[in-house]
């Protein structure tokens, strides 16, 4: 912080140290991005999917206080099957909280015994670690591999699409509702006709 009896304003200090990352970040070569495994729809709204397969989107909703996941699983006529909804107090990382609601919704296909399967969610980071498996960070790798050691009792076709949030609004309302819960309270909405 101090050099040569000088001492610089922190605010110069920060801009100095962001140039400086700017100018060494410009002379690397570019980091070879890996081939994307998950597919990545870029169709404005949700699609029935195909034939025999049942669709499980998730989405969250983050708040100060924490967050909630929301799951929707439709079928091919498009009509919603289950819709259920999840609080996960204290927690308002948002890439832990799509980790959370991924995990919701491997977790809802093991335990239903869901048949194929193709689960969407709009965090294309997300999506793609499912399906590569990697993370080196300490606080969310413990999440992905509870994600991966769930998928590996799956014995079924599953398949993991990212996709636009506006393609995942059903989700997302679901999340926002289950929001309003008491923590930790789970729930199967019945009436679902709200969703649409």
């Amino acid at each position: 912080m101090v050099f040569e009896h000088y001492q610089p304003h922190v605010q110069s200090l920060a801009r100095q140290c962001f140039f400086q990352v700017c100018e060494v970040s410009s002379s690397l070569p570019p980091v070879p991005v890996p081939p994307l495994q998950p597919s990545i729809s870029r169709l404005p709204s949700w699609v029935p999917p195909p034939v025999g397969y049942l669709k499980i989107n998730f989405d969250v909703v983050v708040r100060a206080s924490g967050c909630s996941s929301g799951l929707v699983v439709r079928g091919t006529d498009g009509h919603v099957a289950l819709a259920v909804g999840f609080q996960h107090p204290g927690i308002v990382d948002p890439y832990l909280t799509e980790l959370l609601a991924a995990r919701d919704a491997i977790s809802l296909l093991v335990s239903k015994s869901l048949p194929r399967v193709i689960i969407e969610g709009d965090s294309e980071v997300v999506i793609r670690q499912l399906c590569h498996g990697i993370s080196l960070d300490s606080l969310r790798g413990p999440m992905l591999r509870d994600c991966l050691q769930l998928l590996s009792s799956v014995s079924v076709s599953l398949e993991f699409r990212a996709v636009p949030r506006t393609a995942n609004r059903a989700a997302h309302r679901v999340a926002r509702k289950a929001l309003l819960l008491s923590p930790l309270e789970i729930c199967s909405f019945d009436f679902v006709g709200w969703l649409h």
